[in-house]
C-alpha cells in the first residue's frame, strides 16, 4: 500500500499493511535537506509569477518530506489547497487546521478577561462562543471546497495538570459548540481530528461525545497514556501520537526506542492508530532523534 492508502484505510475502519505516519509539522527542513521553507508573509504583495515560484519552492520541500519519510498526509496554507491537490493528489491526503471554533487555553493577556466573563458575564461568553462556532463552520466549508481531505481541530484544551477550565464549565462553554462544529464537518463529508496537548483525562468523555473521529497528541507530559486511552476509547477514536517529544530533545536512542515501542505496542493492535510524536517535528529537535524514532517504528510498523 502507499502511504496515502494506509491512512485512507485507517479512516475507513480497515487495517492497512502498515501503521501510517505523518506529523502536524516539519520544522527542520534545513537539517534534513539543507533548505528552508520560504517566507510567505508577503505572499499577497508580490507579483503572480513570484507567487507561483514561491509556492512551488514550498511544495518542493514537502515533496522531499513525503518521499524521504513516507508521510501519509500534509497540511498547506488554505490558499495553496487547490494547487496542492494537483501536485500531491496521488501521494498524500491534505488537511487544514481549523482550531478557533471553540474556546481553548487563553493567552496570558486574555486570561483575566476570560475568567471574569466565566463567572460574571457568562451570557456574553456564550454569544462569543456562537460566533466562534459559526466562523469555524464557514471556514471548514471553504477548506473542503478548496480540497481539504480532513480537518484538524487544533485547540489545546489542557494544561499539564488538567483541562483549562473545570469539566462542568467545559460542558457548558465548549462541548456543545464543538459538537456543532464536528457535525458540520461531517456533513461536508470529511473527518474531524482533534489536536490538543495537555491533560484531558477529566474531559475526554465529553470530547468523544462530540463525535470527533480522532485525537492527536495523547500528550505524555500531560499524563495521557496511550494504553489507557486505547483501552477505553479505541473503538471510537482513531489515535495518533504519544511518542514523547521530551525524549526527542536529545539523542538517547534507548529512551527514544522505548517510547516508540510503548506506542506501537498499545496503539497498533486492531488498527485505528497513526504513528507520530506527541506534537510535531519541532525546531531544535536533532534530526538524528527523528531518524532514530523512525528506525524503531519501521521494525514494528507492519501488521502480520
Amino acid at each position: 500500500m502507499t502511504p496515502k492508502e494506509r491512512l485512507e484505510a485507517v479512516f475507513n475502519g480497515k487495517i492497512p499493511d502498515k501503521v501510517p505516519h505523518f506529523e502536524l509539522d516539519f520544522q527542520i527542513p534545513e537539517q534534513a535537506f539543507g533548505v528552508a521553507f520560504p517566507n510567505l508573509s508577503n505572499y499577497h504583495l508580490i507579483a503572480k509569477k513570484d507567487q507561483d515560484k514561491l509556492r512551488e519552492e514550498f511544495f518542493d520541500i514537502w515533496d522531499l518530506v513525503i518521499e524521504k519519510y513516507q508521510w501519509s498526509a500534509i497540511t498547506v496554507p488554505d490558499i495553496f489547497l487547490q494547487p496542492a491537490r494537483k501536485r500531491f493528489e496521488d501521494k498524500v491526503l491534505l488537511y487544514s487546521f481549523n482550531g478557533q471554533g471553540t474556546f481553548w487555553m487563553p493567552s496570558g493577556n486574555d486570561m483575566m478577561d476570560f475568567v471574569v466573563k466565566l463567572f460574571e458575564r457568562p451570557d456574553e461568553l456564550h454569544e462569543e462562543a456562537k460566533i466562534k462556532k459559526e466562523n469555524s463552520i464557514e471556514l471548514a466549508k471553504k477548506q473542503v471546497d478548496a480540497g481539504a481531505d480532513f480537518i484538524c481541530i487544533n485547540s489545546d484544551y489542557g494544561f499539564n495538570e488538567g483541562p483549562f477550565i473545570s469539566p462542568k464549565m467545559f460542558s457548558e462553554f465548549v462541548t456543545p459548540y464543538l459538537t456543532e462544529v464536528v457535525d458540520a464537518i461531517h456533513k461536508l463529508g470529511v473527518k474531524a481530528i482533534l489536536h490538543s496537548d495537555g491533560d484531558l483525562r477529566k474531559i475526554l468523555d465529553q470530547l468523544v461525545s462530540t463525535g470527533l473521529d480522532g485525537y492527536q497528541s495523547i500528550d505524555p507530559q500531560g499524563h495521557m497514556d496511550i494504553a489507557k486511552v486505547k483501552e477505553k476509547y479505541g473503538n471510537e477514536l482513531i489515535l495518533m501520537g504519544n511518542v514523547k517529544t521530551s525524549a526527542l530533545q536529545d539523542t538517547n536512542k534507548k529512551i527514544i526506542h522505548e517510547s516508540v515501542q510503548y506506542c506501537m505496542k498499545h496503539g497498533k493492535p486492531n488498527g485505528r492508530y497513526i504513528f507520530s510524536t506527541s506534537n510535531c517535528i519541532f525546531d531544535g529537535m536533532p534530526l538524528e532523534s527523528y531518524h532514530t524514532m523512525l528506525q524503531e517504528y519501521e521494525k514494528l510498523a507492519y501488521y502480520k
